[in-house]
């Protein structure tokens, strides 16, 4: 299964990843929804920049993930305590995902950069930044044919 995600530019998350100094990605969300409980072992994610039109620059394959049942606003911010040194969150991403009910950690590896391409952003749209896609190829746009 190929996930589309967007990452935070200001807070440098995909040079952390690729240089190794983060290993997980959090998502989290008021109510259950994608990719609660939608991404597992072995899926790939491709990831493109939030300050960026939908253009993505890098993948990597998930080595595990976990789905968190409803949390209070204590024990979410005590799951990303736990995990810190693996997600190497920032004070404002802390601020962001503390106190989400249902979260995501994605572990990752095999990160690699690829030749940039483009993506239909509309997919992201009303996502909060995470997309189940399925495959990416039926995501990607083609440049025009001369």
């Amino acid at each position: 299964m190929d996930h589309l995600v967007c990452l935070d530019s200001e807070a440098k998350e995909l040079e952390r990843l690729t240089k190794g100094i983060k290993s997980m990605i959090v998502h989290g969300a008021a109510e259950r929804k994608p990719p609660h409980g939608q991404v597992g072992e072995g899926d790939t994610l491709y990831f493109v920049l939030d300050s960026e039109d939908g253009l993505v620059r890098a993948k990597a394959r998930v080595k595990n993930a976990t789905s968190s049942p409803m949390l209070n606003q204590e024990a979410s911010i005590i799951r990303l305590i736990q995990n810190q040194r693996k997600l190497m969150l920032t004070e404002q991403q802390v601020r962001r995902w503390g106190g989400r009910r249902y979260m995501v950690f994605v572990e990752v590896e095999q990160i690699e950069h690829l030749e940039p391409f483009c993506i239909d952003r509309s997919v992201l749209s009303g996502k909060d930044g995470w997309a189940v896609v399925g495959d990416i190829a039926k995501v990607r746009k083609h440049p025009p044919s001369n």
